[in-house]
C-alpha cells in the first residue's frame, strides 16, 4: 500500500466533499468546513486501504469505501443536530458516494 496516494486520494476526495460550502455566502466558518472534510476525507481514505488486501477486489474496496464513507458521514449529521440542522441531510449521501468512489480509486491506484 502507498500510504502517501492513499493520503492524497482522501484529501481530494475530501476537499471535493468540501468545497461546496463556498457557495453558501451566509457560512461564517468555510475554511474550517473544508480544513473538516479533507480530514474526514484522510481518515475514510486510510481506514479503507487498512481494510483491503492485495488481494482484494474492486467491489469490495467499494464496498469499505461505502461503509466508512456512510459512518464518518453519520456522525457529522447527529454532531450537526441530525434533521434539525437544514443541511446537515446532504453531509450523509455525499458521504457515501465519495467514501464509495475512494474505496475504487485506493484499489485501483494505491495498492501494491
Amino acid at each position: 500500500m502507498n500510504l502517501g496516494l492513499v493520503i492524497l486520494i482522501g484529501a481530494l476526495a475530501g476537499a471535493l466533499d468540501g468545497a461546496g460550502i463556498f457557495f453558501e455566502p451566509r457560512e461564517p466558518y468555510k475554511i474550517e468546513i473544508l480544513c473538516a472534510a479533507i480530514l474526514k476525507g484522510v481518515l475514510v481514505s486510510v481506514v479503507t486501504a487498512l481494510s483491503l488486501t492485495k488481494h482484494s477486489t474492486w467491489l469490495e474496496a467499494a464496498g469499505f469505501g461505502l461503509l466508512y464513507g456512510f459512518g464518518f458521514a453519520l456522525v457529522i449529521f447527529l454532531a450537526k443536530g441530525a434533521f434539525k440542522s437544514k443541511d446537515a441531510p446532504y453531509v450523509v449521501p455525499s458521504g457515501i458516494v465519495l467514501g464509495l468512489l475512494t474505496g475504487v480509486a485506493i484499489w485501483k491506484f494505491a495498492l501494491a
